[in-house]
């Protein structure tokens, strides 16, 4: 009975106490790495565990964090990357971003393949027909039909 009497008493006690951090959206995710996805009127954005908006809901969708602290964002179907911090690495410029393969991904642009690295630089710019990177790192492009080893300058 007195176990019963402290429950009731402390549920009372922090309930008096509690704020709502985050009532202005219609839903939540869960939080991963302190970070979560929240939606209001079908758009969605960015809040920390303690109710501090990162990002405002106003893209698509937006991707899961990876290891590497990207996401994926889309908005009027096209898709750009940002970082836990909510900053932009790469604007919602491109149709597809490839998964990173080590520190690069293929991006397509109006149907044409580039390149940019984790820090949102472009290496390639969107003017092949089709980019392949092969295991030893040897990057093969189409061009005007044509096949072309790229090499990539800092």
């Amino acid at each position: 009975m007195k176990n019963i009497i402290a429950i009731v008493f402390a549920c009372l006690f922090f309930s008096a106490f509690a704020q709502e951090l985050s009532s202005q959206y219609d839903k939540i995710g869960r939080f991963n790495q302190g970070i979560a996805i929240v939606w209001k009127s079908g758009h969605c954005g960015l809040i920390t565990q303690g109710g501090k908006e990162i990002i405002k809901p106003t893209y698509d969708k937006i991707s899961g964090f990876g290891k590497d602290g990207i996401a994926y964002t889309w908005k009027d179907g096209l898709v750009g990357l940002i970082n836990m911090q909510g900053k932009i690495i790469v604007p919602n410029i491109y149709g597809s971003i490839s998964a990173f393969n080590g520190s690069f991904a293929i991006t397509r642009k109006n149907g044409l393949a580039g390149m940019i690295n984790k820090q949102g630089k472009v290496l390639i710019e969107n003017k092949y027909e089709d980019i392949r990177v092969e295991r030893n790192g040897i990057i093969r492009a189409v061009k005007d039909g044509k096949e072309v080893i790229l090499d990539l300058k800092d």
